[in-house]
């Protein structure tokens, strides 16, 4: 209980469980943090006395992960390949009903992908490489035609990650580099808008154009109704900064926060099409700044200690397992900007179980790196 992710989280559930009290929807807000007590119970601090005791609970839960994915991956597939293998549009349903839809699907697959590197890295057996080899080539098809824009921007955000670690450039120059790079959008933020106004590229099955509709801001029919979402849900925090309306109550009461001017084709007043489309966005507009700040303390602390810990723990395999976590984890980070997927079953296993063993490793090594 010592662990500042320990803690991280309690501030996390804590807070949702007070913003029950001043919810719009009680009922609504308490099966809400059910959900997440039941997610976090089990995959978190069970998965943490497991992985904590034995090593071998936790490949045994990754092993059970994989191999349920890849047989949804491999029935998406073939589904896929009979519509069109770039069909975009037929990608949106190909994982149901194990998914809800391709966004879901992509994250899955993203979270898992760093990881199972980091097993084709410690295998010191060349027929067990192949078999893995073979396996993370099939998910990194799979990746790419499930569509997903943001799981493929998250992946490439894991490997800058770990280009990053890899290479050890200090912290400072990384702050330098931001400050930069902030300084440069501003500086050209004009230009930059024209620029982005300017791309008409909507999405489609050629997969050129359809990276390239991921900034197309103008006419895209996904990416404006991300930034409608994203609108009321600032609009909503801005009137209940601190409480919020209520955990999970977003998709009730964003109807009346939208604009005529920011509506789209696909826009509804009916609570359907998904939530804020932002892990972030939603707890400040559900749950008010301090449910949004734990969440991001949880990332901080485990990131902080995580990568620490992989300059300081001596056995190479725990150390690979540790960086293939950490990545992981970095994808549904980004991913979150974009989507919200912790209320499901597919993400939040991955998510929590990969910061239990962080966690599980970094009390069971401390002794030995102080």
């Amino acid at each position: 209980m010592n662990h500042p992710v320990f803690w991280a989280i309690l501030l996390y559930l804590g807070w949702i469980f007070i913003c029950i009290i001043p919810s719009e929807m009680p009922l609504v807000s308490m099966k809400y943090l059910l959900v997440r007590l039941w997610f976090i119970g089990v995959f978190f601090y069970l998965g943490y006395i497991l992985f904590k005791s034995e090593l071998r609970y936790f490949k045994i839960f990754l092993w059970c992960f994989i191999l349920g994915l890849l047989v949804v991956v491999t029935i998406s597939l073939i589904k896929h390949i009979g519509l069109g293998i770039f069909n975009e549009k037929a990608a949106h349903g190909t994982s149901a009903p194990f998914f809800i839809d391709h966004t879901s699907y992509g994250a899955a697959i993203a979270i898992i992908l760093p990881f199972l590197v980091s097993l084709i890295v410690i295998s010191k057996k060349i027929g067990r490489k192949i078999v893995l080899s073979g396996l993370t080539l099939f998910f990194t098809v799979a990746l790419i035609f499930s569509y997903s824009r943001a799981a493929w921007l998250s992946v490439a955000v894991a490997i800058a990650v770990w280009v990053v670690w890899y290479i050890r450039i200090r912290f400072s120059i990384l702050i330098a580099g931001f400050i930069v790079v902030v300084s440069l959008l501003i500086s050209f933020q004009l230009e930059i808008g024209q620029w982005l106004s300017s791309n008409t590229t909507d999405s489609s099955g050629n997969l050129k154009e359809h990276l390239n509709s991921a900034i197309n801001v103008s006419t895209d029919a996904s990416n404006l109704e991300r930034i409608n979402r994203w609108s009321c849900a600032t609009r909503m925090f801005s009137e209940r900064p601190f409480f919020g309306w209520g955990p999970g109550t977003y998709m009730f009461y964003y109807a009346p926060f939208q604009r005529s001017y920011q509506k789209t084709i696909i826009s509804t007043n009916f609570g359907t099409g998904g939530n804020a489309h932002s892990e972030y966005l939603g707890l400040l507009a559900d749950s008010g700044v301090i449910a949004m700040l734990g969440y991001i303390l949880i990332l901080i602390f485990v990131f902080y200690r995580g990568f620490t810990l992989t300059r300081k723990i001596e056995d190479r395999n725990i150390r690979i397992l540790l960086i293939g976590a950490l990545l992981g984890i970095v994808t549904y980070a980004i991913h979150g900007f974009l989507n919200d997927f912790l209320d499901s079953d597919k993400i939040a296993a991955p998510f929590w179980g990969f910061i239990a063993f962080i966690v599980a490793m970094d009390i069971r090594f401390r002794n030995q790196t102080l």
